[in-house]
């Protein structure tokens, strides 16, 4: 029988994808042993080589980390950084110790999710710092797998190893920690509609998997010097692949494009000026936004007159959006504030300027309210008849937000546009809630946003995503942000950017029809648990070849490779 020596010494790599080396049983018991004495000494001569080597695989860590950092969906990402940074810090995990070697590869990943923290401001926030440390571990999984589980094969299939375990990293963090879809890879892809159109078929998880498959397939073409021989049925399955996904992308793209009959869309935000007033008055008033108990407690004259501003700008603009032409007109989240029994005296406003212009309102604004926790996160559709079709509570407030979360159910209603359904800003995060939309067959999702700088792009982008898992488009009316409208195949309609202009006005002509079904919209998130009946498949093999080895070596350190 014969019996496989494996190099595990300090866990290097020769060559190619590690050292395989055979012996055949025939030359009898005493010689057998010599043998295999020899292969050992050879194995350790040779480790000892690599190791006094090792020093100059620092800048595989050096540039992955610096790619990586790139890559983190933030403002200032690059797309190619997402393709690239893995094939360093996999080929770096492949030449270090593995213990050493994974745990710098985490420090990577760490600092990647550090650099957008900071980016986004969001660390100051004790409880998404503490998500994102979870994250951290969540990341390195697949590099772990990798290193010890695809470096003992070498074969083709084992470039599949990395893609899996990472989709079923990012499948697991979306649905436990309760933060929304973030850290998911694919989302830095949001500008190659092509690649996108994969979102229908698999979520944004399948396109995190054709860029970590790419990244693990370059990696292991170089672990073989490149030679075409021994790469070339992988690369073929790879390429053929690739083709496949991109082409079917490009002929949706052409030939499910969106329809002609489009409708005019508005979204509003108040100008800095009302902004200013309403800050002011505030301030001479001795209240904040940001303390709803004292606002409730205070002087509702003073209070109510303090908010008037930035309400009566958001009501003129409505007005003169609509005398433009425009048939809906969609508020921004929360920039607007009403104390409860201002409520109804602001909706009867926009509603006497929905009944004379024959369009749909979406309003938007803060409810101060008399009990705790004294503000709701609320969006209300004003009909053409002048009716409230619906009033919705933000079902994902952020960590930053101390309200009561809202039902969680999504209105929609019917309109000559198609149907209208409504979320709040961070809702859009959490695809099981954007889900109901489709499923209750929505044209058109308004949705109220709210974002800051350094943080002003990000969900804009998500948004392309969203619109084409369900086959719905989307306005997203984002003050302190980025505003966009985008079809259901993820093109932008129309873009405005609140940090580059006075007075906010995203203008756009949305697409008209029926909503796109989707393979997405009916089977789930079937790819992903996929991907998760795939990493137990990686974790049994790892299981298996790691007895194998501590059998053949039973004074081996744990017998990782």
């Amino acid at each position: 029988m014969p019996v496989r020596i494996e190099r595990w010494v300090r866990g290097e790599e020769s060559g190619v994808l590690g050292i395989r080396e055979r012996r055949k049983a025939g030359a009898g018991e005493g010689a057998g042993e010599g043998e295999d004495r020899g292969l050992r000494g050879r194995a350790q001569a040779r480790g000892e080589r690599a190791a006094r080597a090792r020093p100059g695989g620092r800048w595989l860590w050096g540039a992955g980390t610096a790619l990586l950092v790139l890559a983190v969906h933030s403002n200032w990402h690059l797309a190619a950084a997402a393709w690239l940074f893995p094939v360093f810090l996999l080929r770096y995990a492949r030449l270090r110790p593995a213990r050493r070697g994974l745990l710098r590869v985490g420090y990577a990943l760490g600092l990647g999710q550090l650099a957008w923290l900071v980016s986004t401001g969001m660390v100051f926030v004790p409880s998404v710092v503490a998500v994102f440390a979870v994250l951290v571990v969540v990341q390195t999984l697949p590099f772990i797998a990798d290193r010890l589980v695809a470096a003992r094969s070498g074969a083709g299939w084992s470039t599949l190893v990395f893609p899996v375990v990472l989709v079923c990293g990012e499948y697991l963090f979306t649905r436990l920690a309760g933060f929304g879809d973030y850290g998911v890879l694919g989302f830095t892809q949001h500008g190659f509609l092509p690649l996108v159109q994969l979102a229908s078929v698999t979520g944004v998880y399948g396109v995190s998997f054709v860029v970590a498959w790419t990244a693990s397939v370059a990696h292991w073409a170089w672990g073989r010097g490149f030679r075409w021989r021994e790469i070339r049925r992988g690369a073929v399955v790879w390429a053929g692949a690739l083709a496949l996904v991109l082409g079917a992308g490009g002929v949706r793209l052409v030939w499910r494009a969106p329809t002609t009959d489009t409708v005019r869309v508005a979204g509003i935000s108040a100008g800095r000026a009302a902004e200013r007033a309403t800050q002011r008055a505030l301030h001479t008033a001795g209240q904040e936004l940001w303390r709803p108990r004292n606002l409730v407690r205070a002087d509702p004259r003073r209070v109510g007159a303090a908010l008037a501003p930035v309400a009566d700008d958001l009501v003129a603009a409505t007005d003169r959006e609509a005398r433009a032409g425009a048939r809906i007109v969609v508020w921004p989240e929360t920039q607007a504030g009403v104390l409860a029994d201002g409520r109804q005296r602001l909706l009867d406003r926009v509603a006497e300027i929905a009944r004379t212009r024959q369009v749909y309102v979406n309003t938007a604004f803060a409810l101060y309210t008399p009990r705790p926790p004294y503000v709701r996160n609320v969006a209300a559709l004003v009909t053409p008849e002048g009716k409230v079709a619906w009033t919705y509570d933000k079902a994902h407030p952020t960590p930053m937000e101390p309200m009561t979360p809202g039902k969680g159910a999504v209105p929609v209603t019917g309109s000559p546009y198609g149907r209208l359904a409504t979320v709040i800003c961070y809702d859009a995060d959490f695809p099981e809630l954007m889900r109901q939309a489709a499923d209750k067959d929505t044209a058109l999702i308004l949705v109220p946003a709210n974002d800051w700088a350094g943080f002003e792009s990000l969900h804009a982008q998500r948004a392309v995503f969203r619109s084409v898992e369900y086959g719905y488009a989307m306005v997203r009316q984002s003050v302190h942000g980025v505003a966009t409208a985008v079809d259901h195949q993820g093109r932008i309609r129309g873009l405005a950017d609140y940090f580059t202009a006075d007075r906010q006005t995203l203008v756009a002509e949305v697409p008209v029809r029926p909503r796109t079904d989707t393979l997405y919209s009916r089977t789930g998130d079937l790819f992903a648990l996929l991907c998760a009946g795939g990493t137990l498949v990686v974790v049994a093999l790892g299981v298996v070849r790691g007895r194998r080895v501590r059998a053949a070596f039973p004074g081996a350190p744990g017998g990782r490779p």
